[in-house]
């Protein structure tokens, strides 16, 4: 009899660390997944960063490029009136020769006739001269003129397909971050996904291993200082704020300034307090009879991991830690490990 319950007395205690070790070892790799979370979301904002940089020098060389369009048009438009104003001084200086000339040869006869002396004949050839060499002076002015608008127009058609070169790269490398960024946003919801899995399992761990029930019957409002009307995004599916997909949220998301009060729903015992990937600084309440609320994206955390906290004791502040757009409180009721709508215990 003494042997048969000595027996029974190691079965238990071996049993019982057992399920100490399987709880020690879930919690341990729920750490490490939370650290890569954490390491991933580092990643990924980096990523975003340097995709928004990116972004801003596309749009830095769209603008370069447009203007010079516009500067090339305004060249073409040069270059369209500069060859006219050629072709028709061109056209005059031809008219003049065809009257100066006859045969190839100037007529010389002709302002011999005219003249009525000789010196009369020197001063109007010096005029005909005179009058061909200032047509051929314009007209040079005219030529010259034309190449340098259409040497800017060639510095420019350069410019523009440098810039254009530069713009084919940058949009390559956003394209390459935009997809790396993509893999990395789809590996840190495979690793929330696990370390929420992991999280549930340790919460039925912990609720079949307690007597506790839950005793708190209705819930209190969780941020004091603001009221419902602040809720702006409720339980359920939703198109994510960040990723831009639709994705099932979790809780509540109620809108209040950094720094505001958050208060414990309900009494019960900190089950964890720190970093919570996606969820920032983060809250965990365990109130008995596998109810917990979370608290998430919080700037500042008041209490830690195994601490007795009473309904309605500040345990955080309102911040925007983790994947969040700005200053709010993800509120999440668990019930057995599985997410629950918190708006019927709280109103």
């Amino acid at each position: 009899m003494k042997r048969k319950k000595t027996i029974i007395t190691v079965a238990v205690a071996l049993a019982v660390t057992l399920g100490v070790t399987t709880v020690t070892a879930s919690a341990a790799s729920l750490s490490e997944l939370r650290d890569q979370i954490s390491e991933k979301q580092s990643e990924l904002e980096e990523g975003r960063e340097r995709e928004e940089s990116l972004s801003s020098q596309l749009n830095e060389l769209e603008q370069a490029i447009s203007e010079n369009e516009d500067k090339l048009a305004v060249l073409e438009d040069e270059l369209v009136q500069a060859e006219k104003e050629v072709e028709t001084q061109t056209e005059n200086l031809n008219s003049r020769l065809r009257a100066m000339y006859k045969n190839g040869t100037v007529g010389f006869i002709d302002v011999l006739l005219d003249s009525g002396s000789f010196s009369e004949f020197l001063n109007n050839l010096d005029m005909v001269e005179l009058i061909y060499s200032s047509d051929r002076e314009v007209l040079s002015d005219l030529e010259t003129a034309y190449d340098e608008v259409e040497k800017k127009k060639e510095e420019v058609e350069t410019l523009q397909a440098e810039l254009n070169k530069s713009k084919e790269v940058v949009e390559a490398e956003k394209a390459e971050i935009a997809a790396s960024n993509e893999e990395t946003e789809k590996m840190i919801d495979e690793l929330q996904a696990d370390a929420d899995k992991l999280t549930q399992e340790l919460a039925s761990q912990g609720s079949s291993s307690s007597d506790s029930t839950y005793l708190g019957g209705q819930m209190a409002w969780p941020l004091p200082s603001v009221g419902l009307s602040n809720i702006t995004s409720y339980f359920g599916y939703r198109i994510h704020p960040i990723y831009g997909y639709s994705k099932y949220h979790t809780g509540l998301d109620i809108g209040a300034s950094s720094g505001s009060s958050i208060v414990a729903a309900n009494g019960g015992i900190v089950y964890s307090a720190g970093w919570n990937g996606g969820y920032g600084l983060c809250v965990i309440i365990d109130h008995g009879g596998g109810v917990m609320t979370l608290y998430g994206h919080c700037s500042a955390l008041y209490v830690s991991a195994g601490q007795t906290v009473s309904r309605g004791e500040t345990i955080a502040a309102v911040g925007s830690t983790g994947n969040s757009t700005g200053p709010h409180l993800h509120f999440e009721v668990r019930l057995n490990g599985s997410y629950v709508d918190p708006y019927p215990y709280v109103t």
